[in-house]
C-alpha cells in the first residue's frame, strides 16, 4: 500500500537479557486468589492451609500441611529446573492432572488439584511472568453470583485455550442464558431475580469440575469454559447443569419458583481455535436452543 514502508528494528525485541532467567511459578486458576503466582525457590517448599505454610491456601479442603514441593536441581546447564510434589498424607488427597498423586516430578502446565483450589505448574520468562502479573491486577468477580467476570474469564484462559490447541486437545464452551427471565422481575420483583441468579451462579460451579471456570457473561448469561474436554463431555456438564436448574426451588421470602437454562456448546478446535470463535459458534448454538423450545443443549 502506499504511503507506506517498513522499518528496520536494528536490536532484537527479545534482547533483553532478563529473557534467559527462566523460573517456576503455581499460578492459581481457580480458588479464592485465581490470578496469583507463587514463585518456587530452590528449596523445599510446603503447600497448605496454615499461614506459616510457604504456600498458603485459604481453602478449608486443603490439609494444614497439604503437599511438598522439592527442588532437584537442573539436569544440564542452562535447562529447566526440576521440582518434585509429593503428598504430605492429606485429608482430601493431592491430585495432578485429574489422577491422585503420592509423588510426582512436575512438568510444564500440569494442574495440581489441592481441595477446590487448582495450581498450574508453569516455567516462565521475564515477558510471561510480567503478562500474569497484570492478568492477576485485573482479575475480578461479579459480586451477585460468585463467579468470574467476563473480562477477567477472558484474561485468564486465553493461553489455556492457546495450549490446547497447539497441543491437539479439546477445550468446549458452554453459553447459557435463563428461559424468560424478564417474566421473574415481572411477576416476582428484583429481589428474586437476584435470588436466582446467585442461586444459578452457585449451581452451575457445583455441576463441572474444579478445574473448569464459570463466568456471569451479562444479565442472565452465563459462561463456562472447559479445558481439556470433547464435546460428549460437554454435552454431559450442560445437562447436569440444565437438569439441577430445571429441579431446584428458588425460594425466597416463602415464595418458590421454578426457571429453566438454555445452553449452546461450541468444542476446539473443530468449532474455532480463538475464544471470539467458540463464543461466536456457542452462542448461535444457544439461540437454535431458545428457538427449538428452550430448557435444551444444542451443539455448534
Amino acid at each position: 500500500m502506499e504511503g507506506r514502508k517498513t522499518i528496520r528494528i536494528r536490536e532484537p525485541i527479545f534482547a533483553d537479557p532478563d529473557q534467559s532467567k527462566r523460573h517456576a511459578a503455581l499460578i492459581v486458576l481457580r480458588g479464592e486468589e485465581i490470578g496469583r503466582d507463587f514463585r518456587l525457590r530452590k528449596s523445599t517448599m510446603v503447600i497448605g492451609r496454615n499461614p506459616s505454610a510457604d504456600i498458603c491456601l485459604p481453602d478449608d479442603g486443603a490439609s494444614r500441611e497439604h503437599a511438598r514441593i522439592d527442588f532437584r536441581g537442573t539436569a544440564t546447564a542452562g535447562s529447566d529446573t526440576t521440582f518434585v510434589l509429593s503428598d504430605l498424607g492429606s485429608t482430601n488427597r493431592t491430585i495432578v492432572n485429574s489422577e491422585e498423586v503420592k509423588s510426582v516430578q512436575l512438568q510444564d502446565g500440569d494442574k495440581i488439584q489441592i481441595g477446590d483450589t487448582i495450581l498450574k505448574f508453569v516455567v516462565l520468562d521475564s515477558i510471561e511472568a510480567s503478562f500474569h502479573a497484570e492478568v492477576r491486577d485485573l482479575i475480578s468477580y461479579d459480586q451477585l453470583t460468585g463467579l468470574l467476570t467476563k473480562e477477567s474469564l477472558y484474561l485468564a484462559f486465553e493461553r489455556e485455550l492457546a495450549r490446547c490447541v497447539r497441543y491437539g486437545l479439546p477445550h468446549s464452551a458452554l453459553m447459557m442464558d435463563l428461559d424468560r427471565f424478564k417474566s421473574v422481575n415481572d411477576s416476582h420483583g428484583h429481589l428474586m431475580g437476584s435470588h436466582v441468579l446467585a442461586d444459578v451462579g452457585r449451581i452451575i460451579q457445583q455441576c463441572v469440575r474444579a478445574a473448569d471456570v464459570s463466568a456471569r457473561y451479562g444479565g442472565e448469561e452465563f459462561i463456562t469454559y472447559l479445558s481439556e474436554t470433547d464435546t460428549e463431555g460437554a454435552l454431559l456438564a450442560a445437562e447436569r447443569i440444565r437438569t439441577a436448574i430445571e429441579a431446584h426451588p428458588f425460594v425466597l421470602d416463602d415464595v418458590s419458583i421454578r426457571v429453566t437454562i438454555s445452553i449452546g456448546i461450541a468444542t476446539a478446535p473443530g468449532h474455532g481455535t480463538s475464544i471470539k470463535e467458540l463464543v461466536g459458534e456457542a452462542d448461535r448454538a444457544l439461540y437454535r436452543a431458545k428457538e427449538s423450545g428452550r430448557n435444551r443443549v444444542c451443539v455448534a
